[in-house]
């Protein structure tokens, strides 16, 4: 799911345009009771406010068209490569290892190989992903099997709280024909293989599914009785310690994206935020390499700072949003403040998240950029 912070990344690049048809445009999600009554409503975009509504896509659509992109500027892509180590960092550059034994040269290395990342592990060599204790079970099924309550306007997508928890329903491809229908469950943590031992055993995991299926609404009830083995996916849900750091000593190795800070789905923002990684990073290495007065240590200090600040708020929002889907009695144990609460009657619609989705990466970045050539003009550089 794309939000207006990536959306206007994407469309400053000429992304947005070719991708806003391909898949399903919506603002918000509802958050309903039992007997289907939005209580309160959480935006994901809003377009008279931040110029986007918020876009689901297949993922494997975006990146193709990423991928043809590339090729249409000349931009080679090497498949079927695994990095190994980094083998030798000096003020040139980074000598590194592919996994079949192939050294190679770059200026930089920027690792944004995911939360098991191998480059993190030569920045930071003890840090491990921590399980959060949740496991997201998801599948998608056809929007006509559902079985909407009668005289309820039924908007969706949907987070329906119910005494087992809270369930997903999301419209998915471009006319919306297809629902992302998901819950999560406190689950304990597997290792790697276990894991994907317990992804292959589909009916298995349709029981677990369907587990205490007389505790949700009937439309829920739809959709479980609708999971087909072979259809339904896990997702334990895994972050990073906060670090710090993103790049190396030596400034020539850099993590992004859940290398840097996986991100739980709840809200929406782990894609979202590892395009603000990228682009942020990408305006400044083009300052670094045109001005003489914006030096690299200076760049990666001020991008590592302002994406630490955006990326503390936004795991603050989705940890709130993780308590709002346990169920009412968990929920009591917790406090108020730590469980999201819809302030549109006193903020106005879709203006509490507009830290997140209103300001201009470009504007910021540019912002930094001024002030680093107006000290190098007193200086007299």
């Amino acid at each position: 799911m794309l939000s207006p912070n990536a959306l206007r990344a994407l469309d400053s690049l000429g992304i947005y345009e070719r991708i806003r048809e391909k898949g399903y445009n919506f603002e918000s999600v509802c958050l309903k009771n039992e007997q289907g009554i939005t209580t309160e409503r959480y935006f994901f975009g809003h377009e008279k406010k931040y110029g986007y509504k918020a876009l689901r896509i297949y993922r494997q659509v975006l990146i193709g068209e990423l991928r043809a992109m590339m090729w249409e500027k000349g931009i080679e892509i090497e498949f079927e490569r695994k990095f190994e180590r980094v083998v030798e960092e000096r003020s040139e550059g980074v000598t590194f290892e592919f996994a079949d034994g192939v050294i190679e040269f770059a200026t930089l290395l920027v690792g944004a190989d995911g939360i098991h990342s191998k480059v993190r592990r030569y920045i930071h060599p003890s840090v491990a992903p921590v399980y959060s204790g949740q496991l997201a079970m998801t599948t998608a099924i056809p929007r006509s099997i559902l079985r909407f309550p009668p005289d309820v306007d039924y908007e969706l997508p949907a987070s329906i709280s119910a005494k087992a928890g809270a369930f997903v329903l999301a419209p998915q491809d471009v006319d919306g024909s297809e629902i992302l229908a998901g819950t999560q469950r406190v689950f304990p943590e597997h290792d790697r293989a276990g894991w994907d031992q317990m992804a292959a055993a589909q009916g298995d995991l349709k029981a677990l599914f369907q587990r205490d299926m007389k505790d949700w609404p009937d439309i829920v009830q739809s959709a479980l009785e609708n999971v087909s083995e072979g259809k339904i996916s896990i997702w334990p849900y895994y972050t990073v310690p906060r670090l710090d750091q993103w790049a190396s000593a030596g400034e020539k190795v850099i993590i992004l994206g859940d290398a840097a800070h996986a991100i739980p789905p709840t809200a929406g923002q782990g894609v979202n935020q590892a395009f603000e990684d990228t682009y942020t990073l990408a305006l400044l290495l083009a300052k670094v390499f045109k001005s003489p007065k914006v030096e690299l240590k200076a760049a990666l200090s001020f991008w590592q700072d302002f994406r630490l600040g955006r990326v503390d708020k936004v795991l603050g929002v989705t940890k709130q949003m993780n308590n709002k889907r346990l169920p009412k009695a968990e929920q009591e144990k917790i406090a108020k403040e730590l469980v999201w609460q819809d302030e549109t009657q006193t903020t106005g619609e879709g203006e509490q998240l507009q830290w997140l989705y209103g300001p201009s990466l470009d504007d910021e970045v540019e912002k930094w950029v001024t002030t680093q050539e107006h000290r190098g003009q007193v200086r007299g550089e």
